[in-house]
Formats: structure tokens, C-alpha cells, sequence
């Protein structure tokens, strides 16, 4: 096995950004980040290998998340903010509003998903992971993982739809 200032240095750009995602916020996730491998390094010692390194950092990374979600929600109300806008617009402002508008509603839509659906999303459409680690991950079986994405993007094309139709009404 690599030594952990390797592995810090080899996954930290990934669990960061997926953290970022989760977070919307450099800041939170860069806390996020070095509480994950902070955990990573206690428990270094437990590691099995019985799955691949990163999906092992994938699920303290979600523990470390959820964790801090537990606490904060005690304290203040969630502030979700999951994308930010494209810049690369080439300087068209009704481009601009309307990757803006669009990012809005996906931010509105994967807010609104229960926490499994939402990290199931990310960790297939955003981090591009494969089933088997996605289902390591939340502590499943590979079909059990293809099976809760399938669910949770038929509930996002559910709430997105009824989104943009409520859009469309209040354009008329």
C-alpha cells in the first residue's frame, strides 16, 4: 500500500470535489476534506482492501458529510447551493441567464432528493464512479447501487418536469 501523504495527495483533489458538490461551498468541503482523511488516517490500520482506496475515502467522506449535515441542522437552517454557473458562455448574456436558470433549477431539484438519491447522482454523474464503487460505498451490492440511481433519477425527471412546467405557467 502507498504511503498516506501519497494518498492524500493522489484522492484529495476527489474527495474534495465531491464534497464541493455536496456542499456548494470551497470552504465547508476544504474542512470537509481534511476531516475525512483525518478519519482516513485513524483508521488506516482497518483498512481490509477489500475495496478499492477510493471508495473506501468515498464513505468516510459521506460519513464525515452526513455527520457535519447532523450538527449543522441542530444549529442553522441548510443553505443548498450545488452548482455554480457555467462561465463559459462567450460572453452572451441571455446564454448566461439561462445556464444560470437552468443551473437553479438542478440545484432546486437534487436539493429536494433525499440524501441517498442526491449522493448516488453525484457519485455516478459528477465523480463518474462505477457501480461496484458507489455501492461499496453506501454499503451495498452493486445492483442495490444501479437500482437506487435508477430510482433517483426517475424522482429527478419527476420533480425537474413538474418544475419546468411550473415555469412554463408562469411565463404565460
Amino acid at each position: 500500500m502507498k504511503s498516506f501523504t501519497q494518498l492524500y495527495q493522489e484522492y484529495r483533489p476527489m474527495i474534495f470535489r465531491y464534497l464541493y458538490r455536496c456542499t456548494g461551498s470551497y470552504d465547508l468541503a476544504e474542512e470537509l476534506t481534511q476531516e475525512t482523511f483525518y478519519q482516513a488516517a485513524l483508521s488506516i490500520a482497518g483498512f481490509r482492501g477489500e475495496s478499492g482506496v477510493s471508495t473506501w475515502l468515498y464513505r468516510i467522506a459521506r460519513n464525515v458529510r452526513s455527520k457535519h449535515r447532523r450538527k449543522a441542522s441542530r444549529l442553522l437552517p441548510a443553505e443548498p447551493a450545488w452548482f455554480e454557473t457555467a462561465a463559459a458562455t462567450n460572453g452572451d448574456p441571455e446564454e448566461s441567464l439561462c445556464e444560470a436558470e437552468l443551473a437553479g433549477r438542478v440545484e432546486s431539484v437534487l436539493a429536494s432528493l433525499p440524501e441517498n438519491y442526491r449522493s448516488v447522482i453525484l457519485m455516478r454523474e459528477v465523480e463518474n464512479l462505477s457501480y461496484e464503487e458507489i455501492g461499496a460505498a453506501l454499503g451495498k451490492s452493486p445492483q442495490a447501487a444501479r437500482v437506487i440511481l435508477f430510482r433517483a433519477k426517475k424522482r429527478f425527471r419527476e420533480i425537474y418536469s413538474t418544475l419546468e412546467k411550473g415555469c412554463l405557467y408562469e411565463r404565460k
